[in-house]
This record gives structure tokens, C-alpha cells and sequence, in this order.
């Protein structure tokens, strides 16, 4: 009777846990579904799609910004599409015309004549605006830099006498009213799409095999984006190139202030070839390899972010441990975008991933080596000192994935390892593999000062002086600067930089998808709905370690949201200090450190629900990758 009532109780513990897995699935599907249905309600029905003809002699970008009745523009309201001459036709998304009462055109940006043939803007279930014919280009008012116009039935032509030519139109949306049946009917079109891929995420759910699935969809758009947008069109792009191409022939940096190097130098009057970074020697000589295979210049400087990433899909592929410190990297598609063009953070991404995985998993090079054999000794010794030494050689920004690194590494050595002896064995190691990544890091740092001397400060000053751009000069009077230099001797304050200039706001937006020079930006319900999604995710986690984690696994997790913490103080207080510049990629060091985390407390977190906020974050970032992203950015014109 014993042995039947076990039995029993085993068995509807089985059929219990099949039935719990069944609805969640069920529920994972019909989320799925209406998150689907709420995203192309509001992406592709619910926002306004503009078409227009435009003739310019240079190229330029076309605006549209709108206000509501009673606002002012500002950029944050604004849509922008960059026109070529010998190319008339362009469409990009504006925003939902409901409320909107103007739109002002800017129709480019020179000095000069331009050509608008024609403007529509049409949103389902409202009447489209169409100029098209001389009547209706009249109800374009001339506002700014308007020197002549003429409105015909070709066109409106103008020639402006500045930079910023523009024009305000009055609008008044009409609403016509839309199908239920046809909605419905795009609705029911959407959730056949949806589910069988719901299908496939569930059987992907094995051992995190979803990972690399996703991973490859982010390859391939990573390497459009690469292949398709124009070279500087990505943030600082043309500093990044010009170091690259520098270590192509070289292997030591130059010299401070080289003239033969001045256009690497940024609007600061400081250059990438000279902060230390070991990116730039890997992807000089990298570009170099690549010259025999006749690929465009842009493309092949961009090749090897592309090919780290590459890297890191084969990992996932290979490595169940690598999957789930990858799980952060399809949160957002900033992190994508860094690996599409030319930039010293796909590097150090990479690098921090790599370090990541041989943190967590037991097999792994780093921890054999800490507890291996002598025949180990040699190789692990100079593969992972090399490693740390690239660790070493990050920006400033993932200091603070180092020490995180050391402290989970602590953690391991004094409770996963019991034995007293075994456990100074270890420390002795890591003392030497440390000392390896401090000697590589000093090859690298060692170079600067055999070029330039002992006095780089000075010499950074001077380079700064000849080469920055006037309103940058170390020189020049504060109330000469740049506007966003130096707030604090400005008299803001952190409060001002908070409630005023939205620093927060602009850093979450610039970490879940800002592109280009910070001109391309999605829609406001699309950084809602990341931003409940992403709190989500992250109660449910940090929740689940708190609540059944332990002691360790809940101080591994209070000391990531410390870093975090530190992170964004460290972000805020430069913003403040130097330069306002609310970048969330300043923020990426703490990708790696959750990917840690999971791998370390993935037993304590409901794989099921996980998978549910992933994925949803995940094609959110493909939606405003392809939609906004490829779309929007300034792309490469092929004869």
C-alpha cells in the first residue's frame, strides 16, 4: 500500500507539472498574441505614413515636426529622412495625426534651391492630407529662412537663405471611421503568424536552444544594417574608422598631435588612438586581411564587429552556459546596433561576454586552469592572462564589470571549493594569470609612453588645444562652450539635468533603441511598453533570487544592482561635470553582469515565465530594428 500511494502521489506530480507547463504555454501564447496585436495596432494602423516628392541639389534631410494645439516644436517631436539629389521618391512613419494641429516642413537643410513635388500623409481612419497641385502647396505658410518660393502645379519650388528652411502646416485630422471587419480581419492575419512561432519558442525552450535561434535573426540584421547605411552615419563613426585604418601599417600608437593623424581627432580634440584601447590594433590589422577581397572600405571596417558577434552565436551554439549569459543580449537592440558599424563597445562587449562564460561554466578554460594540472599550466596561463588583459584595456564604463568579475570569482574560491589546500592552489593561479593580464595590459599601455614620453597629460592638453573645435578648446570661456559643457559651472544642477533635460528618460530611450546621430527614435508606446516589460522582467528575477536564491545567490544579486547603481551615477555625475550626454550604452557593462547572474541562479527562476518577458523584448527590438532602424537610416547610394 506504501509503495502505491508513493506511486500515486509521484504520478500526479508528473501529470500536475504537465498540466502547469500546458497553461503556462497556453498563456505564453495568448500573451504572444495580443502583444502582437497591440504592436501592429500602434505601429502599423495607429500612426500616420508619409509619402512626398522632393528635388534637391544636395543632399539633405527632410523634417516633419508636429505639436498639439498649444505646444511648441521641439526634437523630440520629429521624424527625418535624408534626400539625395537624382532621387524624388521617400516615405518614412510620423506619429498618430490625432491630435496633432500643425506640421512644420523642413524640406533640407542648405543654402539653396530645393523642389517639393508632392506630400501626403494618410493614417487609417482618417481623411489624407495630399499636396499635390498649386491650391493646395498654398497652405504651406512660409516661417523661417524662406528667401523665394513659388507654388505651382509641379510643385512648390524654393530657394532659402539659410540652413533651416521651413514651413508650417495647419491641420485639422478628419476622422472617417475604420472597419471592425477589416481590423479584425489583420488582427486574425497577425495571431496565424504568431502562433506558430509561439510553437517553435516552446520547443526552442530545451536547454535555452531559443538563444541562438534568436541570436541568428540579430546577425542577419546586423549585417544589413552594415551592408546598407553610409559610412558615418552611426555615433562618432569617422573617429573609430580613422583609428582602424591607422593600425592597418602600425603596430605602436603615433604621436601626440601627428598631423598625419588628425582626422581621428573628435570635436574634443581627442583621439581613439591614444586612450589606451587594444580595439583599434585587432580591427586595423583585421581590415588589413580583408583588403585582397576588394570589399568597399565602410563594410570591411565594419566586418569585424560583425564577425565578434558571429563569435558569440557559435558560442551559444556550442555551450548551454554561453545561452545563458547571452540571454541579456537580445533584451534591446542597442546592443545589436554596436556590432553593425565601426565602435570600440561591440569589443569590449565581446570581450566581457567571453569572460562571462569562462566565469560560470565549470568546464570552461579559466576554471580548469584553477584547479588543473601542470600540463595545463602554460596554455591557460597565456589564453586567459590574454583575456584579461583585453579586460584590462576597456573603457573606463566596464571597470566595474572587472571588479564584479574578481568578486564572483571570490565567491566561487571560498564556497564552491572546500578544501583549504585546493583553495590556496586556486588563489596562487589566479594570482599568476593575473599578473599576465597586468603585463599584457602594460605592452599596451607601455607603448603610449615609449611614443610620447612620460608627460601624456600635458601632451593631451596640447593636442586637445590644436585640434578640438573652438567651442570645445580647454581655452575657451565657459559662455563660449558648447551648451552641454560643464552644467555644473553652468550653475544646473543634478536636479535640473533630471526633472529638466529628462536625463533619465533620454538614457532608458538610447539604451532600448535611439539610431543613426541620435536622429532615428521610435514612437513613445513603444518605449512603454519595453519599459513595463523590462520592470517586469527584472521584479520577476531579482524576485525569485531574493525569495528562493539563498544567502550567496541574493548577495550575487544585491551586488548587481549596486554596480547598476553605480553605473548610472557614474553616467549621471559625467553629464553633469563634462558633457550632458544621456547614452544608455554607457550602461552596457551590466548586459554581461545579469548574463552572469542568470547562469549562477538559473535553477531558482521559472524557465516558462523568463522566456515569456525575453522574448517579448526580443521582437519589440526586431520591430524597431527593421522598422525603424533600416528604414530611417542614411543608407550608401551604389552607382
Amino acid at each position: 500500500m506504501l509503495v502505491q500511494e508513493r506511486t500515486k502521489i509521484v504520478v500526479n506530480t508528473i501529470w500536475g507539472k504537465i498540466l502547469m507547463d500546458r497553461w503556462i504555454h497556453y498563456l505564453y501564447t495568448a500573451v504572444a498574441c495580443l502583444l502582437a496585436c497591440i504592436v501592429y495596432y500602434n505601429f502599423a494602423i495607429n500612426k500616420a505614413y508619409v509619402e512626398f516628392e522632393l528635388e534637391v541639389t544636395e543632399k539633405a534631410d527632410f523634417k516633419i515636426y508636429w505639436a498639439e494645439k498649444g505646444q511648441v516644436y521641439s526634437e523630440k517631436h520629429m521624424s527625418v529622412v535624408v534626400t539625395r539629389p537624382g532621387r524624388i521618391q521617400y516615405s518614412f512613419f510620423l506619429t498618430n495625426i490625432r491630435d496633432i494641429s500643425r506640421l512644420r516642413v523642413d524640406t533640407h537643410n542648405y543654402a539653396g534651391e530645393a523642389t517639393l513635388r508632392s506630400l501626403s500623409v494618410e493614417q487609417a481612419g482618417y481623411a489624407p492630407i495630399k499636396l499635390s497641385d498649386s491650391r493646395s502647396f498654398r497652405r504651406l505658410a512660409p516661417l523661417a529662412q524662406i528667401e523665394d518660393f513659388r507654388a505651382a502645379d509641379d510643385g512648390l519650388w524654393l530657394r532659402s537663405t539659410g540652413e533651416d528652411p521651413n514651413f508650417e502646416l495647419l491641420i485639422n485630422p478628419d476622422f472617417v471611421g475604420i472597419s471592425p471587419g477589416w481590423l479584425l480581419f489583420r488582427f486574425a492575419v497577425v495571431i496565424l503568424f504568431v502562433i506558430p512561432v509561439c510553437l517553435a519558442v516552446s520547443y526552442l525552450a530545451r536547454d535555452y536552444l531559443f538563444v541562438p535561434v534568436f541570436l541568428s535573426g540579430v546577425l542577419v540584421l546586423i549585417i544589413v544594417m552594415a551592408g546598407i547605411s553610409e559610412r558615418n552615419a552611426h555615433p562618432d563613426e569617422y573617429v573609430h574608422l580613422q583609428a582602424t585604418s591607422y593600425y592597418e601599417d602600425h603596430w605602436l600608437p603615433p604621436l601626440f598631435g601627428d598631423d598625419s593623424v588628425r582626422d581621428s581627432y573628435s570635436v574634443y580634440g581627442v583621439s581613439r588612438l591614444n586612450n589606451g584601447e587594444v580595439y583599434y590594433l585587432f580591427s586595423g590589422k583585421f581590415h588589413g586581411l580583408l583588403e585582397s577581397f576588394k570589399i568597399p572600405e565602410y563594410f570591411s571596417m565594419r566586418m569585424f564587429n560583425i564577425c565578434l558577434f558571429g563569435l558569440i552565436l557559435l558560442s551559444t551554439i556550442k555551450n548551454h552556459y554561453a545561452r545563458m549569459v547571452a540571454i541579456p543580449f537580445l533584451l534591446s537592440p542597442q546592443i545589436w546596433y554596436v556590432f553593425s558599424y565601426c565602435s570600440s563597445d561591440a569589443f569590449a562587449l565581446f570581450v566581457t561576454f567571453l569572460a562571462g562564460c569562462q566565469l560560470v561554466n565549470p568546464a570552461s578554460c579559466f576554471s580548469r586552469f584553477l584547479k588543473g594540472g601542470s600540463q595545463q599550466f602554460i596554455s591557460g596561463l597565456l589564453v586567459m592572462g590574454f583575456l584579461l588583459g583585453c579586460l584590462f584595456l576597456l573603457k573606463m564604463n566596464y571597470y566595474p564589470f572587472i571588479a564584479f568579475f574578481y568578486f564572483c570569482l571570490g565567491i566561487q574560491l571560498f564556497f564552491n571549493i572546500v578544501s583549504r589546500e585546493d583553495r590556496n592552489f586556486a588563489l596562487r593561479r589566479l594570482a599568476a594569470v593575473t599578473a599576465v593580464g597586468i603585463l599584457f595590459c602594460g605592452l599596451r599601455l607601455g607603448a603610449d609612453y615609449m611614443v610620447n614620453g612620460f608627460d601624456l597629460d600635458s601632451k593631451f592638453r596640447e593636442a586637445q588645444e590644436q585640434f578640438a573645435d573652438p567651442k570645445y578648446k580647454p581655452s575657451t570661456e565657459l559662455h563660449e562652450k558648447y551648451g552641454t559643457l560643464l552644467r555644473k559651472d553652468r550653475g544646473d544642477t543634478l536636479r535640473d539635468l533630471v526633472t529638466r533635460d529628462h536625463w533619465f528618460e533620454k538614457s532608458f530611450q538610447s539604451g532600448f533603441g535611439v539610431f543613426g546621430y541620435f536622429t532615428i527614435s521610435a514612437s513613445q508606446i513603444y518605449y512603454d511598453m519595453v519599459r513595463w516589460t523590462s520592470v517586469g522582467l527584472l521584479v520577476f528575477v531579482f524576485g525569485s533570487i531574493f525569495i528562493r536564491g539563498g544567502l550567496v545567490n541574493s548577495t550575487v544579486a544585491f551586488s548587481v544592482l549596486v554596480v547598476f547603481g553605480l553605473l548610472i551615477a557614474a553616467s549621471l555625475h559625467r553629464s553633469w561635470t563634462w558633457d550632458f550626454q544621456s547614452q544608455g550604452r554607457y550602461l552596457f557593462p551590466i548586459v554581461p553582469i545579469f548574463g552572469i547572474l542568470y547562469a549562477r541562479t538559473y535553477r531558482v527562476i521559472y524557465q516558462p515565465l523568463l522566456i515569456l518577458g525575453v522574448s517579448s523584448m526580443y521582437f519589440l527590438g526586431m520591430y524597431v530594428f527593421i522598422f525603424e532602424a533600416l528604414v530611417r537610416i542614411p543608407k550608401v547610394v551604389f552607382h
